[in-house]
């Protein structure tokens, strides 16, 4: 009998854990649709954004962008913004 209530206790939790993965092992968005990622350029991102002085600019979204940090040891790399 305590075979049976253990064997049971398995079966649920491994059912009940099934039920937190939906099989896709990529990122998808809620319609299932892939993610579009964008590479960008992490310096080139930064200067463009201090260059924008625009009253009327909007925000920008950075959820769906993938940063790249070409200039990682160029200490100078920012040193034409100010």
């Amino acid at each position: 009998m305590k075979l049976i209530v253990k064997l049971t206790g398995v079966a649920l939790t491994g059912l009940a854990l099934a039920g937190c993965f939906n099989g896709s092992s990529g990122s998808s968005s809620r319609d299932g649709a892939p993610d579009l990622v964008q590479t960008q350029n992490f310096t080139q991102f930064v200067k463009d954004e201090i260059n924008n002085t625009a009253d009327t600019r909007e925000a920008v979204n950075i959820n769906d962008l993938e940063f790249s940090f070409n200039d990682q040891n160029n200490e100078q790399a920012f040193d034409d913004l100010f």
